[in-house]
């Protein structure tokens, strides 16, 4: 007897399908809708006519080679994948390698947020560190500069940003950390996942609907808000790793395997491999298992003395239970459901009765959901001065 999913579940399952493709996970929830047709319906409805003894066993015969041609495929895809998960354990044991090479966080990015944190931080502060990173200038400028955070004259004429400080001041110090760790974030983002090529936009989407959500409940929970800020973005940092690494991997172990084939003039092997691609159900389970520890251990890693966030990250890698959790974790483990629930909500991927039944599972803080309900979880609205530059 089949088992009813869970709404957790069902939930997981359709974030995981989001999270690979919007419009799959679109076909898929109608599919679910459709009737299922039994094997006689499904051959009534190809042809108005009866079919003679020798089409119908034409018929049995391709459909038998495409399952073994599907079924050799598949076995071969899991090999591939074994593979993979034994060297990406493998890669996941270096820290070091992961901080400096797999996403490549220089040390200026936490010296920053630090100093961001500190009360007695000034401007000129901040921008003689921001001078040691190369591309902040110029992602600052851009970010600056949007229509959004434009400032105008008395003569409505529009007044462009071109320098360091003047962006700095734009923002002012108390929306810098948000901005600075944004625009990192940003930077460390996978840009190669074929044939999966939105993962890095949904990746962004929910780093920046966790960190947003996580502020908001900060304020329930007495907590810092900045604390809370980043470490609902970092909470993302497992996550790239997992990603940049498995579709590296795949490559690597897919060459190799070619190669070997080919050596031995295995033909048959050979185009079958050829024909693999990335397997997105098992990157879900990879990121599943793996992220959480990673980003605990990233974290842990940055070694920030002012943003006490760590031990948080390690206690939500290390249990999914909302119970017996600190403040701030407690905070992070309700914002990273709420946040998914809000992209898939904005997919459509979720219906009334399916989003009360998940949220109520959250146990979110009495006015938690109305404050949520009205949160824009897709711009980091920050509020700026209108001082002069």
């Amino acid at each position: 007897m089949t088992q009813t999913p869970t709404i957790q579940e069902i939930f997981n399952q359709r974030y995981h399908e989001l999270f690979l493709d919007v419009r799959a996970a679109q076909a898929n929830l109608l599919k679910a809708d459709e009737p299922i047709l039994s094997g006689i319906d499904l051959e009534q409805s190809k042809t108005s006519r009866s079919l003679l003894r020798v089409e119908k066993q034409a018929i049995r015969e391709k459909n038998l080679n495409q399952k073994h041609a599907l079924n050799y495929l598949t076995e071969n895809l899991n090999q591939i994948n074994i593979q993979v998960e034994e060297r990406l354990i493998e890669e996941l044991n270096s820290t070091e390698n992961l901080y400096r090479k797999v996403i490549g966080i220089e040390d200026t990015i936490p010296q920053l947020l630090d100093l961001l944190n500190v009360k007695a931080a000034t401007t000129s502060r901040v921008e003689s560190l921001a001078l040691e990173l190369p591309w902040f200038y110029q992602d600052l400028l851009k970010l600056v500069n949007q229509p959004k955070y434009r400032r105008t004259d008395s003569n409505g004429k529009v007044i462009h940003v071109d320098s360091l400080r003047a962006a700095l001041n734009r923002f002012g110090l108390e929306n810098l950390n948000p901005v600075v760790l944004s625009l990192a974030f940003r930077r460390w983002l996978p840009q190669i996942t074929d044939p999966y090529p939105q993962i890095k936009n949904r990746l962004w989407d929910e780093a920046l609907a966790t960190s947003i959500v996580c502020r908001k409940l900060a304020t329930l929970y007495k907590v810092d808000e900045n604390h809370a800020f980043n470490l609902g973005m970092l909470s993302l940092l497992g996550n790239i790793v997992v990603v940049r690494l498995y579709f590296r991997l795949f490559d690597i172990v897919q060459r190799e395997a070619l190669i070997e084939s080919q050596a031995k003039q295995e033909h048959e092997l050979h185009d079958a491999l050829s024909r693999l691609v990335p397997a997105g159900e098992f990157l879900t389970q990879m990121l599943d298992k793996y992220a959480l520890p990673v980003s605990a251990a990233l974290i842990t890693k940055m070694d920030m003395k002012r943003i006490f966030i760590a031990n948080a990250m390690q206690e939500v890698a290390s249990s999914e239970s909302l119970s017996e959790s600190t403040p701030l974790a407690l905070v992070l483990k309700q914002a990273r459901g709420y946040s998914r629930y809000r992209l898939l909500k904005m997919y459509n991927l979720i219906d009334m009765q399916e989003a009360k039944d998940y949220v109520r599972t959250l146990n979110l803080p009495k006015g938690a959901l109305t404050s949520l309900k009205t949160t824009d979880i897709r711009t980091l609205n920050l509020q700026l001065t209108n001082t002069p530059n």
